[in-house]
């Protein structure tokens, strides 16, 4: 049996209410070459129920199990055991246009373009609502260099990990794999682009991003904040051990320093939600002081994914981690 032209990744845990509607749109998928790999990372629920149930019905739905590890672990879990020329990633909680795969997938091919984006409408699970993301982008074929400074800059491309197809060997040829913490897809989305010889851009809406109650950015703590700073870390350094820094390094100041402005409202935000104002000045100071030191002329490069110099307390902790 031929290699699938194109390998989705599914990971799955605790979506028993959403995994089912996720599935069907991609077994309905108007283009047929394909394989989905259903990644159950230690699911507790009835999510792999489910997931049998297609497996069963279509030999191209094939689950694996891991112990459970997070996203980001069962993301690299997925490449590692894709055979896909191309790869694309679901969040099991979330369901794509049946054109899905057809049109990204020709967007490259017809493109010679190893990387293609589409847009995304939110879903409003409850209440059956559906919003079309407020900033998207044209229908274009873009020079790798200004599609990443777009990227980078968070402007009308964006980081998010399920709204792409990329060539597998962006991630295999180049040891790319997804960190282990909270906004894992903007420390790994640029990464992956960077090798990228083209990246082909349609304008239609062919992904729908469920609206969860309790999503990351709405829960920001002191480790989420952490990470969205590192995510940011992880880039710069990344971009600084190509030696293209310069080519970037407006891109790079403009998107950390709009993180560190989403950041002094998370920061006030926990404070107040936990009545507790005793670190606020050290946090707030602690933010742009790591706004400086990703932003440095003088940066110097570290092997893998660097650490922060300093971090965030967390409001209420009544023994203060950083002591």
């Amino acid at each position: 049996m031929s290699e699938p032209k194109v390998s989705v990744i599914v990971p799955i845990y605790n979506v028993e209410k959403y995994l089912d509607k996720c599935l069907r749109s991609l077994q309905e998928q108007t283009f047929r070459d394909f394989e989905v790999l259903l990644i159950d990372d230690g699911t507790p629920d009835n999510s792999m129920a489910i997931a049998q149930r297609f497996a069963d019905a279509d030999p191209r739905f094939l689950i694996f199990h891991k112990q459970n590890g997070g996203l980001s672990d069962a993301r690299n879990y997925g490449i590692e055991r894709a055979t896909g020329e191309f790869i694309t990633f679901v969040d099991s909680d979330d369901y794509v246009h049946r054109d899905f795969l057809k049109v990204l997938y020709h967007e490259c091919a017809d493109n010679g373009a190893d990387y293609s984006y589409c847009r995304f409408k939110h879903s409003y699970f409850r209440i059956g609502l559906t919003l079309p993301s407020f900033i998207s982008a044209g229908k274009e074929v873009m020079k790798t260099r200004d599609a990443l400074n777009i990227l980078i800059k968070d402007n009308y491309l964006h980081s998010y990990a399920w709204n792409k197809m990329v060539r597998r060997t962006l991630f295999t040829d180049h040891g790319i794999t997804f960190p282990k913490m909270y906004f894992e897809d903007i420390a790994t989305s640029s990464r992956v682009m960077y090798h990228a010889n083209k990246v082909a851009i349609t304008d239609k809406y062919l992904y729908y991003y469920v609206k969860r109650y309790g999503s990351i950015m709405a829960t920001m703590d002191a480790q989420k904040i952490d990470d969205l700073i590192r995510s940011v870390l992880i880039v710069r350094n990344y971009i600084q051990g190509q030696g293209l820094y310069e080519d970037y390094r407006r891109s790079m100041r403009g998107f950390a320093n709009k993180i560190r402005l989403v950041n002094i409202y998370s920061i006030f935000r926990q404070h107040i939600l936990h009545l507790d104002f005793r670190k606020l000045g050290y946090n707030l100071k602690t933010n742009n002081r790591l706004y400086r030191f990703i932003v440095d002329d003088n940066y110097q490069w570290v092997e893998g994914f660097p650490e922060l110099p300093y971090r965030m307390h967390q409001p209420g902790w009544h023994i203060d981690r950083h002591t």
